[in-house]
């Protein structure tokens, strides 16, 4: 079981970058295996740096969260290998290549 305290603490460590663009996000689902899907709002649904928020900054923070598998984005359109790329690019949490 993940530990909501802890969740919304470490979104809460990206929230501020992505209000001060005109954003902001939200989790949406916290499932029994402890992938959490996150939804951002605002200015963020059109930005073309929506992937790069997403693989640096929240989904590293997410990660750190004890319990936590996985963290999905729907907004992100890109494949495992990109993202993977991406992740090593931003020194973010790995992310596993398909």
């Amino acid at each position: 079981m993940i530990d909501r305290v802890l969740l919304d603490a470490a979104l809460g460590r990206a929230r501020p970058l992505i209000l001060g663009h005109g954003g902001d996000i939200a989790i949406t689902d916290v499932s029994g295996d402890g992938v959490v899907s996150v939804s951002l709002t605002g200015a963020c649904r059109a930005c073309p740096n929506l992937t790069m928020t997403f693989v640096g900054p929240v989904r590293t923070f997410l990660m750190e969260v004890p319990g936590v598998s996985a963290v999905e984005c729907d907004q992100v359109n890109a494949g495992p290998r990109a993202l993977s790329r991406l992740a090593s690019l931003l020194n973010a949490h790995p992310y596993p290549a398909a």
